[in-house]
């Protein structure tokens, strides 16, 4: 079934349809066919609401930056990811006037968002970015930007870490990982990519010796030496068309998330793990690897190709320093 945009589940049992000033309740739920007949009504209105926005409207600036070759040059997961955060800046924001905004007026679009922090925090650096962009073709006053120094909102309990593998974690999952999980995994703790550049990465790019790499997010163009664990891994596939990793039918996976999916199952699956290991935990977890086997910063930044290598330090010194304890203590002890 097709995303049905605009519309949410309100209290966990009523479908409501939202967009911009609009908010609506819909007749059952997606599949029935009154709830599509009325989806079908509110988004034809929504939708002419929302034609010939003001110039000096947020719709018109939003506009004119999905037209800029600044936005058409980016990966085509990056302008999907920015895409559904303009949409919900402007389905908020709509006709305001953007040289006219003030901070309040996003926070209060930010706020919108506390139950999500995430969520909330991507729409204030997204308009910020907007602005930026804005400054640089002269459609606001020099250094406009009320997004600026808007600071991250706080969540209840504290900030969700990205955790880093523990050797332990990982030998437990290398075990328990079918293949198509497994692949995935090794060539993210081998060579420190992101999920959404290891789901695209070809059989091409596998040369022996060497991983090449062009960070879709940075366009970095990395040659990466490929570890003989992985590499030994990599020779031993039997190759099932131009990407190199596939799921459990063999095809290649769809999306970034449908990667992660699979190796979520895995971890949840995995008696001697916590549920909340991540993909993106595996490239700290590269980097802490680097750091304990005494690689510079220099060399560990070539690798990761982005200062990811600064939160992998972090990691890594508390690891090493850990390590040390525990030697000393034992040496004390004899």
């Amino acid at each position: 079934m097709a995303e049905m945009r605009f519309t949410y589940l309100s209290k966990g049992r009523y479908w409501r349809f939202r967009r911009g000033k609009m908010d609506c309740p819909l007749p059952g739920s997606p599949g029935d066919p009154a709830f599509h007949v009325r989806y079908a009504e509110l988004l034809a209105l929504s939708e002419a609401k929302a034609e010939a926005p003001a110039a000096d409207s947020f719709s018109s600036l939003i506009a004119r930056y999905r037209k800029s070759p600044e936005f058409r040059s980016l990966s085509d997961s990056t302008q999907l990811d920015y895409d559904r955060t303009l949409d919900l800046i402007r389905e908020e924001m709509v006709s305001e006037p953007f040289r006219h905004t003030t901070r309040a007026m996003i926070k209060a679009v930010q706020s919108d968002y506390a139950a999500t922090p995430r969520k909330a925090h991507k729409i204030k650096q997204m308009i910020s970015s907007l602005y930026a962009w804005a400054d640089e073709y002269e459609l606001v006053k020099p250094g406009f930007n009320p997004a600026k120094d808007i600071k991250r909102p706080k969540t209840k309990g504290g900030v969700n870490e990205i955790v880093v593998w523990s050797d332990f974690e990982i030998a437990a999952y290398i075990k328990a990982a079918p293949e198509h999980a497994l692949t995935p995994v090794l060539i993210a703790l081998y060579t420190g990519q992101r999920r959404e550049d290891i789901v695209a990465m070809t059989w091409k790019q596998f040369q022996g010796d060497i991983i090449r790499v062009r960070q879709s997010k940075t366009k970095t163009m990395l040659d990466i030496a490929c570890h003989p664990v992985l590499r030994a891994h990599l020779a031993g596939l039997k190759r099932r068309g131009v990407q190199i990793c596939t799921n459990a039918k063999g095809l290649p996976y769809a999306t970034a998330n449908a990667l992660s999916g699979a190796v979520r199952r895995v971890v949840e699956g995995c008696d001697d793990m916590p549920d909340n290991r991540s993909m993106h935990g595996l490239k700290y977890a590269a980097g802490s690897m680097m750091e304990e086997a005494g690689c510079t910063i220099g060399e560990i930044q070539s690798v990761l190709g982005n200062r990811t290598y600064q939160m992998a330090v972090k990691y890594s010194t508390q690891r090493l320093r850990a390590k040390q304890a525990m030697s000393k203590m034992e040496a004390a002890s004899k």
